[in-house]
């Protein structure tokens, strides 16, 4: 896949980003580590949707 960039910013943070998930892929998190990361996404879409409401 051919990646087409925007500018050298846009090249550097998407080359930048690929790099991270290939990292993420080789070291993959347990299944505790999983569940203490859905918590806190739950966490902060909770007070994403509480500031959205008041």
């Amino acid at each position: 896949m051919e990646r087409i960039y925007i500018n050298e910013f846009h090249k550097q943070w998407i080359e930048s980003t690929f790099q991270s998930i290939e990292s993420w892929k080789k070291q993959p998190i347990s299944l505790e580590e999983k569940k203490k990361q859905q918590e806190r996404l739950n966490h902060q879409r909770t007070i994403r949707e509480s500031k959205l409401k008041g």
